[in-house]
């Protein structure tokens, strides 16, 4: 089973450009991996993933569909 989910332009332009340091930082073993800068692109990028599987709405508005089994 797929599900298709909508991702607004600006947080498609933010997880490109966060994505390359935190890439660099866990892959390469850079030590600015405590730096302020870091840690924002981090929390930048959870929240947007976390807007993304939510439907950009609180979880708790969110409607469950229940997919019909065809077998």
């Amino acid at each position: 089973m797929s599900k298709l989910f909508q991702i607004k332009e600006d947080d498609l332009a933010a997880l490109e450009r966060s994505l390359p340091l935190l890439v660099d930082a866990l892959l390469l073993g850079i030590q600015d991996r405590n730096s302020n800068r870091f840690r924002v692109c981090a929390r930048q990028c959870q929240q947007i993933l976390s807007d993304v599987r939510w439907n950009y709405g609180p979880p708790s508005e969110v409607e469950t569909i229940p997919v019909e089994d065809k077998g």
